[in-house]
């Protein structure tokens, strides 16, 4: 075990190789004090736990190869948001049951208590003490209830942006440093506990609709409405935010306005249009539909956000087009990937890092352009190989 610590500053370091029993770290670090004889690792597990941070946030990284892992977590005195890179999580609560896969985050409320187990994972997590998040939530004005502060989770429209996953990548070299001390850490931390009281639902607030599902309706707003190029006014009443807070949330979780988010969209409509490159319309027309009528001002917006100009995404598209023309560049990328390696032991981030894409981007390309999972490819893929394999054998079922 490697530790510092700094005017609150720890950085803290757990591995089999030092001896640490698995059942220690999650009482000194988890509140495991029910946790007992339902700890366990099974024999040959290699795991690494980090934190990094003070009282308020610390950042903290499981890995755990080889083998499973489970135990009962208490409740705590802090929330946690987490994101698997790798492998699977059950949790069980009183009520319900949860499977965790790569991808969207979840949020475990402090006061919950539950059993987990899980089976060769690679988890990154955001750990924020009660009191402090409360502190920002009574700062923004939020109505938080007197019981439990519990968390519903983030809608998918607001999932598959990213907000918190981008802010922390943004943020990690100063959240990593431990010079990084006092206020200047405190508004660090903040920032974070915004962007999750924003885009995490508060339950039990009475009447009150939470900051979360209000940018939930406004983002859905504007994906539905983006070829009308509504105003802000419009997406405001839409919503129900003012229009000055439909702009502070907006700058705070995604740090954009709602104009350029919309404006934002509708490019990623005529990228995704080109990428298809279904029938015969030019650059031009597809444009067109989505409000785009300025072809000088449009290829400049469109170069800025994706690094090449429309026309080279049209040819390009058309130039590797299979004979279906529905699958972009990326998305056959991984399909031949799945193809390669549909005998091994894939996983979706596997697939997106050949495809070049984040997991959750690669889970929505599927959606879009195959119209189902990319696991659900990997499984249809060895389902084939395997009744091949069955035909050549001459085995009859």
């Amino acid at each position: 075990m490697g530790s510092s610590t700094t005017h609150g500053f720890r950085r803290l370091r757990f591995t089999e190789d030092d001896g640490v029993d698995y059942a220690r770290i999650f009482s000194a670090e988890v509140n495991g004090r029910d946790l007992g004889s339902d700890t366990f690792v099974t024999d040959g597990t290699r795991y690494e736990y980090t934190i990094v941070g003070d009282e308020d946030v610390t950042l903290r990284t499981m890995r755990s190869e080889n083998g499973r892992r489970g135990g009962v977590i208490a409740p705590r005195t802090d929330h946690v948001v987490f994101w698997l890179t790798r492998g699977r999580l059950e949790m069980h609560f009183a009520d319900r049951t949860r499977v965790i896969e790569p991808g969207s985050p979840y949020i475990a409320s402090a006061s919950e208590a539950y059993r987990f187990v899980s089976a060769d994972t690679v988890y990154n997590g955001l750990h924020l003490a009660d009191p402090f998040l409360r502190s920002v939530g009574e700062e923004l004005g939020y109505r938080l209830p007197d019981g439990p502060l519990l968390f519903d989770q983030q809608d998918a429209t607001v999932a598959q942006r990213e907000p918190l996953r981008r802010l922390v990548q943004d943020l990690a070299p100063a959240l990593l440093d431990d010079r990084v001390v006092g206020p200047m850490r405190t508004a660090l931390n903040r920032r974070l506990a915004v962007v999750v009281l924003d885009t995490f639902p508060i339950r039990n607030r009475g009447e009150d609709v939470p900051v979360a599902n209000r940018l939930r309706d406004a983002i859905r707003y504007i994906e539905a409405h983006a070829d009308d190029r509504p105003s802000v006014p419009e997406i405001a009443e839409a919503s129900g935010l003012s229009q000055r807070g439909l702009q502070d949330v907006f700058a705070r979780t995604l740090g954009t306005t709602p104009n350029r988010f919309l404006r934002d969209h509708r490019l990623d409509c005529v990228r995704r249009e080109l990428l298809r490159a279904a029938g015969d319309d030019g650059v031009t027309p597809v444009a067109r539909r989505w409000g785009f009528t300025n072809p000088g001002r449009f290829a400049a917006a469109y170069r800025d956000r994706f690094g090449e100009d429309p026309a080279a995404t049209l040819r390009a598209s058309r130039a590797a087009r299979p004979e279906s023309g529905r699958t972009s560049w990326r998305v056959r990328r991984a399909l031949a990937h799945i193809e390669a390696h549909a005998g091994g032991d894939l996983t979706v981030e596997q697939i997106a890092e050949a495809a070049g894409v984040r997991p959750r981007r690669l889970q929505q390309l599927f959606q879009e352009e195959c119209g189902q999972s990319p696991m659900a490819v990997v499984r249809a893929a060895r389902d084939a190989a395997s009744r091949n394999t069955t035909a050549g054998s001459g085995v009859r079922r």
